[in-house]
């Protein structure tokens, strides 16, 4: 049959793999798939580093953001044993390499071989090697694949009800249209837009708005929504915003920092500068503002009485990790502090303590910092590493994970650009069972329960030793904190429960009656 030149692209996979020089079993199948999806005549992509002997290209943002602008939203295929949904995706395939693993409500399940899985679960038994016995089983194969590719696309492309229950037409979802130079992959992306409406993809379309650092006007056809995100705007002239807010498109400003008064020794301080006149500007004829604190909140209300809070919620199984044992089994305590906790003027409010710790305790101790540069005096320290920021946030999610720490340390000097942070970090660190120590200053203390989710401290050098000295002291005040701070972040701010929270505010921000023009 020859190809249809005027039909619709299939949806491309995204196959979340190791890399292929991992050489296990899990890496050599996926790696397997993509080569076989893509000599099918599908568009495949690994997540990791592929074989140059096999058709297995690596994602990237550029490719993602291409798809997503043309309206192809990817099919993501998990093996079994990851976790949740890593990239947030709409549409998952769950493949099924060993007893044990199962798909989620609403996710399609498909099994490597006969036995891992129930019997109505379909097989795609990918060969690994080409002997005899492959070479009876190829037509076997083939069906499969066949089968496969056809009844995914068709489950995730039908313009009918995925469970094929319903024979109305599907609502007309509400379509959002970004402007954001930030990566889809990045934290700020993620945590405020990417991941919330993913929980509400019945209700809404998010399409990135700009490709290649250029914005993309053909998008806004079927706009509900325009949002200008972050400091987007500050890059803009002044004549393109206002041929953006000159469309009869609502437009509104998001932001989960005051980026309009950026602090002297923050990493963008210099660029942050030069965005000021264009996010104030964003903010003064948004139709709403949309931001992540009332503190924040308070300092747009001047310019723009439409502001409405959305607290940040979290992913939690994305940083789950159970809380550690009372004791390391080797007896070192790992100590962290990330992003803004290692800036000059935060971090001089602990660096004192640290010093009197490496004195007190040695190698019992080790030090992770993370971030744009190495706090000053402690680059090649004996006891710490340092490591440079992770900006892609599902990375970061694992390397969190990863970094096993015991505390996290989150210092934060009192000004005005502090003030309006959120509380993401202990959102992060909870989810990860890390017992935590906090700045006792309005970001935190409106949610962390001291000497129970956490520890609130002055902004004292003599505070936060003792309070550091406690917890190495104390496995059994480690684990309590974080035992209680993992519990109250599941119950009280998994984003799954309050997604609604986020169709609730953009919604309203349809009917807001318009401000007048720029």
């Amino acid at each position: 049959m020859r190809p249809d030149l005027f039909a619709r692209l299939h949806s491309p996979y995204y196959i979340f793999a190791p890399a292929r020089a991992a050489n296990s079993e899990e890496a050599l199948v996926l790696h397997q798939l993509c080569h076989a999806l893509n000599l099918w005549g599908e568009e495949a992509y690994v997540t990791e580093e592929g074989s140059a002997m096999q058709r297995t290209p690596r994602l990237t943002q550029e490719l993602i953001n291409t798809h997503l602008a043309a309206g192809r939203n990817p099919i993501v295929i998990y093996p079994g044993n990851v976790e949740g949904n890593p990239l947030s995706a709409l549409n998952v395939v769950r493949y099924q390499l060993s007893h044990g693993q199962a798909a989620r409500s609403g996710e399609f399940a498909v099994a490597w071989r006969r036995g891992v899985a129930e019997a109505a679960v379909p097989l795609l038994e990918l060969p690994l090697s080409n002997d005899a016995t492959q070479t009876e089983r190829s037509e076997l194969v083939a069906r499969q694949l066949d089968e496969f590719i056809a009844s995914s696309q068709q489950r995730f492309n039908s313009p009918h009800s995925v469970q094929g229950l319903s024979t109305a037409p599907t609502k007309r979802k509400k379509r959002l249209v970004v402007f954001s130079v930030e990566s889809t992959w990045s934290p700020c992306p993620q945590i405020r837009l990417i991941r919330p409406f993913a929980h509400l993809k019945n209700e809404w379309e998010l399409v990135w708005g700009i490709q290649n650092g250029q914005l993309q006007s053909d998008y806004l056809a079927d706009a509900d929504l325009i949002l200008l995100h972050r400091y987007t705007p500050g890059l803009m002239s002044l004549d393109v915003l206002r041929t953006v807010f000159g469309s009869p498109i609502p437009v509104i400003y998001e932001s989960d920092d005051l980026l309009n008064d950026i602090p002297a020794d923050h990493p963008e301080a210099q660029q942050g500068a030069a965005w000021k006149t264009g996010i104030e500007y964003a903010v003064k004829y948004a139709r709403a503002v949309v931001v992540s604190t009332e503190f924040l909140a308070a300092k747009y209300r001047d310019l723009n009485p439409a502001v409405h809070v959305l607290p940040n919620y979290i992913d939690f199984d994305l940083f789950y990790r159970p809380v550690p044992q009372r004791q390391p089994a080797d007896g070192r305590i790992n100590i962290g502090l990330l992003g803004s906790s290692i800036q000059p003027s935060n971090f001089a409010l602990v660096d004192a303590a640290l010093r009197a710790l490496v004195e007190r305790y040695g190698d019992r101790l080790h030090f992770d910092f993370v971030g744009w540069e190495c706090p000053q005096g402690w680059a090649g320290h004996p006891l710490a590493t340092f490591h440079t920021f992770v900006h892609q946030y599902v990375d970061y999610a694992a390397r969190l994970r990863e970094w096993n720490w015991d505390i996290a340390l989150i210092p934060l000097a009192s000004d005005e650009y502090n003030e309006c942070k959120s509380y993401i970090k202990w959102l992060d660190y909870s989810a990860a069972g890390i017992a935590s120590v906090f700045s006792d200053v309005s970001v935190y203390n409106q949610v962390v329960t001291h000497d129970v989710t956490g520890l609130l401290i002055p902004h004292s050098s003599d505070a936060w030793l003792r309070a550091i000295v406690q917890l190495i002291e104390s496995p059994e005040k480690r684990h309590a904190l974080a035992t209680a701070g993992q519990q109250a972040v599941r119950e009280g701010f998994d984003l799954a429960s309050k997604a609604q929270h986020y169709d609730a505010v953009y919604s309203s921000c349809l009917n807001i009656s318009s401000r007048g023009q720029a």
